[in-house]
């Protein structure tokens, strides 16, 4: 099954849908995820109250486009020498330990913009005017901040992307801080607008979101793919470019974001569904724990037992 999706075969992404389709299939069957009947939507609330089915639905849609727009950003900026679709599987089963997987949410739309964030700023080359890239990133992480509002504590670390990728251009700088906020005042005018206030929290405290024992289990998982992707990374940094190079440490600044935002989340409220914005770059990260021979067959039996387990866990 890995192997089909490494190979240059862009057909494999055709079955993602009835992957998903089985996940929501099993979770319809047996409740594992409850769902919370008001999901939270950051600034927005007020324009997603509707059918917990819609919800879903949407929520279907979006998983698949994110999967196939990560994949499409792994591939356009050559992170393997080939096309590879092995990303998009990755999220589908790593996002599918997740609630936000099986109904719409703030973070799942959240998702969906930091995917755009990436695809704007890791082409963003040292010599080449960036200021449409720069915007068009820092609007994205705005967006994504007004439906999952924690990630405005992230506007330093998109910074770093950006200094990462060029140096530092002041119009540059003010770009992005402008293409950040305007989606954040554009969303709190809005609440001031319509008295909604009350509805507005930066941390989402629902309390039908159940701490399954399957968030340790796929953290083992994910450590031990991780470290072999390192491993594997590791040697190939040494012969690749310097641009390869930068757009690694843009995805490790986004982890370290990610990792605060989760241990935040997880100590104060005892939820983890902001460590599922870990399975963005990690999602391309993992596909290099596949390519060393030795480490390749440790992987691959990690991965299959991670899906093993993924469908298990509904009839445990």
């Amino acid at each position: 099954m890995i192997r089909l999706f490494f190979e240059n075969n862009i057909l494999v992404l055709f079955s993602l849908p009835f992957i998903i389709g089985i996940y929501f299939l099993l979770n319809f069957q047996t409740g594992y995820y409850l769902q919370s009947l008001t999901p939270d939507f950051g600034l927005w609330n007020i324009f997603f109250v509707g059918n917990s089915i819609i919800l879903k639905f949407l929520s279907f849609i979006i998983i698949n486009i994110n999967a196939l727009v990560l994949n499409r950003i792994f591939n356009k900026n050559e992170f393997l020498e080939k096309n590879s679709y092995v990303v998009a599987l990755l999220y589908v089963v790593t996002m599918s330990f997740y609630n936000s997987f099986y109904t719409l949410d703030g973070l799942l739309l959240a998702h969906l913009f930091i995917i755009l964030m990436f695809l704007q700023f890791l082409q963003i080359k040292q010599n080449i005017d960036a200021r449409n890239l720069v915007f068009n990133g820092c609007f994205f992480a705005g967006i994504a901040a007004t439906f999952h509002p924690p990630i405005i504590f992230g506007l330093p670390f998109f910074i770093s992307m950006i200094l990462i990728a060029k140096p530092f251009i002041l119009r540059e700088f003010l770009i992005g801080i402008i293409g950040f906020g305007i989606p954040l005042a554009y969303g709190f005018i809005f609440l001031w607008l319509e008295n909604d206030s009350q509805s507005f929290s930066f941390f989402s405290q629902s309390k039908l979101v159940k701490l399954h024992i399957d968030f340790v289990i796929t953290l083992i998982i994910i450590g031990i793919l991780l470290s072999l992707s390192i491993f594997s990374l590791s040697a190939r940094l040494q012969k690749s470019s310097l641009r390869l190079k930068k757009q690694i440490r843009i995805i490790w600044i986004f982890i370290l974001l990610s990792i605060i935002l989760g241990s935040i989340n997880f100590f104060y409220f005892l939820q983890i569904e902001d460590f599922s914005l870990l399975m963005i770059p990690l999602s391309i990260l993992l596909s290099y724990s596949f390519l060393n021979k030795d480490n390749g067959i440790v992987a691959a039996i990690v991965f299959y037992l991670t899906i093993f387990y993924s469908v298990i866990k509904f009839f445990i």
